[in-house]
């Protein structure tokens, strides 16, 4: 498996190195509102493109994840502290069966 990854990265690696060597034109970048161009290799342009948006992109993931898992563990506080407000025991582990007398009361806040 480690040679695997080694040889896809390794693929992957000399792919960007021919688009960089076939792109090395450069290219104007411009932002029409502000008064200011930068002339950049159309290889660099695409990386930072590239880059930025997965960057972006784990930014985002990261931050959902950090949510749910927040939702999550307040809605554990919230059924533990039901469940001793009720003085009832905890409830049994869930099982493969549908039957409707083992699922816990559906919650008012979901």
């Amino acid at each position: 498996m480690r040679f695997l990854r080694v040889f896809i990265g390794a693929l992957l690696l000399l792919i960007l190195i021919v688009f960089a060597v076939a792109n090395k034109n450069a290219v104007t970048v411009s932002v029409d509102p502000l008064p200011f161009e930068i002339e950049l290799p159309l290889y660099l342009l695409v990386f930072a493109v590239f880059f930025t948006g997965l960057v972006v992109g784990v930014l985002v993931g990261r931050l959902n994840a950090w949510s749910a898992s927040r939702r999550k563990a307040e809605a554990e506080k919230q059924r533990q502290a039901r469940q001793a407000l009720q003085g009832a025991k905890p409830a049994p582990a869930a099982t493969s069966g549908t039957d409707s007398a083992q699922l816990p009361p559906p919650s008012p806040l979901v």
